[in-house]
């Protein structure tokens, strides 16, 4: 017997005994799951129904983790339709997930504006400039195209010092929130708020399909530079949880109009 043919097993006997699954997402760093049941299983793919306020996450990231008491192991499916009069989604091309799926414990967001971090190396003094691409309480990865830089400085254990400067909106919204003296780690010359954190990389992969290289980083953000960064996170996560209700919304309103 197949590979396929154990899972589609398991997602047989799931859906004959109605068992409950946990369907796994993220929406711009934000993690979305929610529980749901398996409605059918055809001889490729399985229908499960889904609420409109989840749908856009589906949508969005076009493939779903799943979660079952009776599932032995993540599974990782594609999103091959969505059927909004009916509210539920059809899953295919099913395979085991790579360990550590849906165990990050902290959460991160994703930059709508550009954040910009100048990472100096400890050791040797060189300096680099790179987008971040997430960013949460403990650490930030960046973005590089692998073509201009070379991955011998992004080495897991380098020692570095890392400086982010955040928009005059939030640097406003930190001097209302806290009544500490400047510190050290943060300033804000001409309303921009910049901070300061030492760190290290822990990880560097390069991007499927993409050109880059991603390295994670381990920062510690200290005083005030971790109240900047919770502020941020905290105003993202609203706004993305609003981005993904307008996207659910705007879903549903085509679906209408195209009758």
């Amino acid at each position: 017997m197949s590979l396929r043919d154990d899972l589609f097993r398991l997602l047989s006997q799931t859906s004959k005994n109605q068992s409950e699954i946990k369907l796994l997402n993220v929406y711009k760093g934000i993690p979305i799951s929610f529980v749901t049941s398996i409605n059918s299983v055809g001889n490729f793919e399985i229908s499960v129904p889904v609420s409109k306020q989840k749908i856009a996450s589906l949508y969005h990231q076009r493939e779903t983790y799943l979660l079952g008491e009776e599932l032995p192991f993540m599974l990782r499916s594609q999103v091959i339709s969505l059927n909004l009069a009916k509210d539920n989604a059809i899953l295919a091309n099913f395979e085991v997930a790579k360990p550590g799926i849906g165990k990050r414990a902290q959460v991160r967001v994703e930059p709508d504006e550009p954040l910009i971090a100048l990472i100096r190396f400890i050791n040797s003094g060189y300096e680099l400039v790179a987008p971040i691409s997430d960013i949460s309480s403990e650490g930030a990865s960046i973005a590089v195209e692998s073509y201009l830089f070379s991955n011998k400085k992004l080495i897991p254990g380098n020692e570095i010092m890392v400086s982010i400067s955040f928009s005059d909106i939030l640097s406003q919204k930190i001097i209302r929130l806290t009544t500490k003296p400047l510190l050290r780690t943060a300033s804000w010359p001409d309303g921009i708020v910049t901070i300061t954190a030492r760190g290290k990389i822990v990880s560097i992969f390069n991007e499927p399909y993409q050109n880059n290289l991603r390295a994670g980083m381990r920062l510690s953000f200290q005083d005030l530079a971790r109240t900047v960064v919770s502020q941020y996170i905290s105003q993202r996560q609203a706004e993305i949880i609003r981005d993904l209700r307008v996207l659910s919304e705007e879903l549903y309103r085509r679906k209408k109009q195209l009758g």
